[in-house]
């Protein structure tokens, strides 16, 4: 306990000086509670004074010299207080603890053996421990045992017949001894029998010392617990070769060999990553070292060193062997994660995301904006609405780890949602033993990172050349009398973020507890859009006797957002797009109050009247919730049976309220002055799983097993409705004051079911690792329902080097601790989409006014399969022995059959297009990582790099068909189009190049390569961050530049003339460009507090505080605004679109978090 004391001095000025002072105050205990008839006392025979019922006190008369006083209470111990010389008054307040109990005195048990001169036992011999009563006679063998010996050093005295008697004195830490009574004969000296072992338990990925790890030595019966370094000590420990077990709650068991001679020996001791096993039973049971894929994990460290509103954001170069980008800057998310280049042409694009066992929905649902800017010439819903993948829901925060299976010979059992990867997020939980509460306060602001300019008008008769001289663009530059306007600065804003997290978490023996909160309030860098989150989660996990292991986790998450009207358009009404077309001499501000048109623009659109009144406001509720059940049904000492069960559910609804009020310049355009859109989606996905494991390994442990087999099931329930109002009755926002009202429903429900069988062997003392599985699964999206289709994998690693992790052993030091090398096999697919079997009947029509049901114009097939997925990936690993190098290389081949494509049908059959299996394609990558940590000790520093490269190609096309232009995104390729053709690469760009109309290739969307490169740098308390993310290669579509070189307003009028004469002749070719860039992704600077330190700062245990920034820097030629877009969101091809984006921003964060 500490000793308190609160001084307080008295006005001493212009007061004559006393004979004494006077020293008051008050006595308590630890709790605060008062303390009578306490003793204080003041030395050298100064005054006395004893407590009164509240604990006060007042002594006069005190000399005013150095003097101590001494503070006695009944049952408390002692203090001292030194006082130094003052005139003054003093006022103390102590604190008195009380002592602790006295301990019990420890006792031993003492054993030997009494042995003559020649080594030969003395059979009853007396063996007396001196200063007691306490005695003990050698049997035949010469031993002896005496219990209740008090600890502490001590002597024998030994009596023999025939010998002289010996006192043998007895160490304090000893309980074994051997007597030797008489002359002993010379004997050659005798082999060490014991030894002592320390070392230190630690995270392997972090460093952190393991507190309370148990360490066993089954040899001698030792059990040892490390200290709160992580640090250990094996006294007495066998001096030959010896096995210790090392445990520790929410972590592996590992058995090591501690070679003789050895006296060091560090232990690396990971968390339990099985998460996967209880959940779903489809993960590897054997050590996770021993997977044979190039698996990429992000921890919670890495993934979260700064900031990001969603977990898209945080993992942003982080990853091998994938190509993450948004689709524009708008707050709140819309990103595409592409592993392993293209998987598919028309399927399903994203990968498979699996939280604690629960697959989760990321889903984008358009806002239906497209009522408004008819991109996809009119309708409700778009794939240009610039739309919000619903990963972007989940806190970053709340996550363990994420780890990402990038192919078919990975995530086989996944099956025919495996083709695009599965994405493993493991959350949070609480620990045994580990109780903590952490609050995290963050702000921040985020400014436009890059702006497009516009051009600039030198005279009246520049404007005349650009509009025409009876423009009224040239009275009005008259006007302005060479004022500009910054209309891009006119819309945009400097925004103020703040975040809060709070956690809490803990455990005991049988269980264990985490909770969280978050709060978020993200404005837009564009006025009047803003993103705000708000989530709680609370994960649970019990054991129920030895056998029984439940978990729960439940996460509600909110979210509003509004992102604004960006992307294209086909009516001048979205921000960027009205912008490219307004000379920067235009003044757009009120007027008295009131926003003038538009003179530029034909619809008289003025952005700033946009952002300020139209609305685009999304409400997002989501709960994300599942259970977890293991029962050890046997265990034996070569077996153990678990039995698995699973549930998940994932329920969400988004609201969509879209307001364009009739005072927007552009609404009466189509006579219909007002458009009010309120749209609904719930969406509900629930899995369930059962399964059997069992895990064997013989006595000799000559080779270790693991089975697992189950079933899985999962359903999907889509529903979206929305509601669009146009000409609203006295401008009102609801959507029955329209008088044009249309009702648009869509509905998507699927079910899919499973059985996997996989096993699992570790042979040759587990240096090769062998794996092989199946599922079988069927779809109700597929022709044949009832159909199961196998996906197959299998897989081996073998370890030609696998040294243990010590760093004292004898002899000389090998260069790796580990080199290995792997291959694998797998099949996966991907589903049709929904309704691609059915024909269509659509009962929103009428016949000759009369209701009626008719024939939509898509032709079902009833054969339809999922696509199919062969990969094959080979790899090694290799880390040094200081584990100061660590490198991973992949190669892998992938190759995708039975295609889902589109053909076009003849006129006769009534339909227009028809999906249907037929063709082929294949990526060819490679994928590094290289981790070196060239400073250590002091100053720390860990740098990685990963390398992503992927090459694709069509290789097959059904008879018939040569190459066909992807339909679903782009404008034709008279403005660039995406070409599927047989022996090129999927994602080649062509366009028209001459005046004959001649189509050529001129651009690829797929990046050469990407290269994530971050740098970790320990200083003493202070931590360094760093992450570059550069992207050679990838080219876009920039039809940003040709709305501005269109307009004449581009910033570089004479480049600008140029482009608009190769387009005048058909030359589409100026407008593709290439989008390589480096990005500064993360920068960050942290300090933590001594601990002593934040003690003194309230009830804190750890106190950190942290400067960031996201985005801080782009390096590029790309003349747009970024060179990461796509106008038409997550589209498995079709990415690059640049048309008339939300601006890109960067950010900058102080970080405060506190530990309790």
């Amino acid at each position: 306990m500490a000793l308190v004391l609160m001084v307080s001095f008295g006005s001493a000025l212009a007061q004559p000086r006393p004979k004494g002072r006077e020293v008051a105050g008050t006595v308590v205990d630890a709790d605060q509670k008062p303390i009578a008839n306490a003793t204080v006392t003041v030395s050298d025979g100064g005054p006395s004074a004893v407590t009164a019922a509240d604990g006060t006190f007042k002594l006069t008369g005190v000399a005013t010299t150095n003097l101590v006083v001494e503070i006695k209470g009944d049952g408390f111990t002692t203090r001292t207080i030194p006082l130094l010389a003052a005139p003054t008054a003093l006022s103390l307040q102590v604190v008195l603890v009380k002592p602790p109990p006295p301990a019990e005195a420890p006792q031993r048990t003492v054993a030997g053996v009494v042995t003559d001169g020649k080594r030969q036992p003395l059979a009853d011999a007396r063996v007396v421990v001196r200063g007691t009563q306490l005695t003990a006679t050698t049997a035949a063998d010469g031993t002896f045992a005496i219990a209740g010996v008090p600890a502490g050093e001590l002597t024998l005295d030994v009596e023999a017949a025939n010998q002289p008697p010996t006192a043998f004195p007895v160490g304090a830490d000893k309980t074994a001894v051997a007597v030797v009574v008489g002359q002993v004969e010379p004997a050659a000296p005798p082999k060490p029998t014991t030894r002592t072992v320390i070392g230190r338990v630690l995270d392997p990925e972090t460093g952190e010392p393991v507190v309370a790890a148990q360490i066993l030595v089954p040899a001698t019966g030792a059990v040892i617990f490390t200290e709160a370094d992580g640090s250990y000590a094996i006294p007495d420990a066998p001096a030959e070769k010896f096995v210790m077990e090392v445990s520790a709650g929410e972590r592996e068991t590992r058995t090591l060999d501690v070679p003789a001679g050895q006296t060091t020996y560090d232990v690396k001791l990971a968390i339990v990553q099985g998460e996967q096993i209880v959940i779903e039973g489809r993960a590897p049971a054997i050590l996770k070292t021993n997977l044979a894929n190039g698996a990429s994990v992000i921890s919670d460290k890495d993934l979260n060193r700064v900031t990001s509103a969603t977990v898209d954001g945080a993992m942003q170069g982080k990853l091998a062997g994938a190509n993450l980008q948004f689709n524009s800057g708008a707050p709140g998310g819309g990103a595409q994660l592409r592993l392993r280049g293209i998987s598919t042409i028309n399927g399903q694009s994203s990968p498979l995301y699996v939280v604690d066992g629960v697959i989760i929905s990321n889903v984008a649902v358009p806002s239906g904006a497209n009522a408004i800017t008819a991109a996809a010439a009119g309708g409700n819903a778009s794939n240009q609405d610039n739309a919000v993948n619903r990963l972007a829901d989940l806190n970053p925060n709340d996550i363990e780890n994420v780890e990402v299976l990038k192919g078919a010979s990975a995530a086989a059992l996944y099956g025919s949602k495996a083709a695009n990867g599965v994405v493993v997020i493991t959350t949070k939980r609480g620990r045994n033993g580990e109780n903590k509460v952490e609050v995290t306060q963050r702000f921040g602001m985020a400014q436009v990172s890059n702006t497009l300019g516009s051009r600039h008008f030198d005279s009246a008769q520049e404007v005349m050349d650009a509009f025409g001289a009876m423009s009224p663009l040239v009275n009005i530059y008259n006007e302005a009398g060479g004022r500009t306007f910054d209309h891009e600065a006119e819309i945009t804003r400097t925004a103020f973020t703040t975040e809060t997290v709070a956690s809490a978490s803990g455990g005991v023996e049988k269980g264990n507890y985490y909770g969280s909160v978050l709060v978020r309030d993200e404005p837009g860098v564009v006025i009047g859009t803003f993103y705000k989150k708000q989530t709680g989660r609370v994960a649970v996990g019990y054991k129920l006797g030895e056998r029984v292991n439940l978990s729960f986790t439940a996460n509600l998450l909110h979210s509003t957002s509004d992102r604004g009207l960006t992307n294209n358009d086909n009516t001048g009404t979205s921000y960027y797009v009205a912008l490219s077309g307004t000379p920067s001499f235009v003044d757009l501000t009120k007027k008295n109050g009131v926003f003038p048109a538009n003179p530029a623009i034909g619809s008289g659109t003025n952005p700033l009247q946009s952002v300020e009144l139209l609305q685009n406001r999304e409400d997002v509720w989501r709960l994300i919730g599942g259970g977890n059940l293991s029962i050890d049904a046997y265990k034996s000492k070569t077996s153990n049976v678990r039995l698995l069960g699973n549930f998940g559910a994932d329920s969400f609804t988004q609201k969509n309220n879209l307001l364009s009020p009739p005072e927007l310049f552009y609404e009466p355009t189509d006579g219909l002055s007002g458009t009010s859109i309120d749209a609904t989606t719930s969406n509900l996905n629930w899995n369930s799983g059962a399964g059997i494991t069992w895990g064997y390994t013989p006595e000799d442990k000559k080779f270790e097993s693991a089975l697992s087999a189950g079933l899985t099931y999962e359903s999907v329930d889509l529903n979206s409705v929305y509601v669009t109002a146009q000409n609203l009755t006295a401008g009102q926002p609801s959507v029955d004051s329209g008088t044009s009202v249309n009702i648009q429903q869509n509905r998507l429900r699927t079910k899919d079911s499973g059985l996997y069988l996989q096993e699992e062997l570790a042979l040759l003392d587990r240096k090769l690792s062998v794996l092989g599985g199946i599922l079988g699964e069927r779809s109700s999206l597929n022709g044949n329902t009832e159909k199961y289709f196998f996906y197959p994998k299998v897989a081996a690693v073998y370890s030609l080097i696998q040294n243990d992790s010590s760093d004292d052993k004898p002899g000389p030091k090998p260069v790796f601790e580990t080199v290995r090398v792997r291959g694998a096999y797998g099949e996966a697919g991907n589903r049709p989409n929904y309704g691609q079997k059915f024909t269509p009947l659509n009962a929103t029509g009428n016949i000759d006014g009369n209701a009626g049901i008719v024939l939509g114009l898509n032709a079902g097939d009833s054969d339809i399969e999922p696509e199919r997925q062969r990969e094959v990936e080979v790899g090694t690993d290799i880390v040094s022995r200081d584990q100061r190098v660590a490198a991973e290389v992949t190669m892998y081949q992938r190759s995708i059959s039975n295609l889902l494509l589109q053909r076009a049908l003849p006129t006769s059959t009534g339909f227009t297009n028809e999906f249907f299996n037929g063709g082929s394609m294949r990526n060819l990558g490679l994928e590094m990582a290289l981790q070196v940590r060239p400073v250590q000790g002091k100053v720390d520093w860990t740098s990685r790099a990963i390398l992503t490269l992927n090459r694709s190609n069509v290789t097959s096309l059904p008879d018939g068909i040569d190459k066909f232009d992807v339909t679903a995104v782009g404008f034709g390729t008279g403005l660039g189009a995406y070409r599927i053709e047989k022996g090129k690469s999927a994602t080649q760009i062509v366009s028209t190049i001459n005046e004959d109309g001649d189509v050529a290739v001129v651009g690829n969307g797929e990046p050469d390569f990407r290269v994530g490169w971050s740098n970790t740098v320990t200083v003493d308390r202070f931590t360094f961050g760093l992450l570059l993310d550069w992207q050679q290669g990838s080219d876009i579509i920039n039809l940003t530049r040709l709305l501005y070189d269109g307009s004449n307003n581009s910033p570089d009028k004479e480049a600008a003339a140029k482009r608009l004469e190769a387009l005048s002749k058909n030359d589409f070719r100026p407008y593709i460009e290439d989008g390589t860039f480096v990005k500064l992704r993360e920068i960050s600077v942290s300090y933590d507090l001594p601990k002593k330190l934040a003690e003194q700062i309230g009830p804190l245990k750890t106190l950190q505080f942290g400067l960031m920034a996201r985005n801080l820097l782009t390096l590029t030629n790309y003349s747009g605004l970024d060179p990461e877009v796509s106008n038409f969101g997550t589209q498995p091809i079709g990415r690059n679109y640049d048309v008339a984006p939300y601006p890109p921003s960067r950010s900058f964060w102080l970080s405060i978090t506190a530990g309790l």
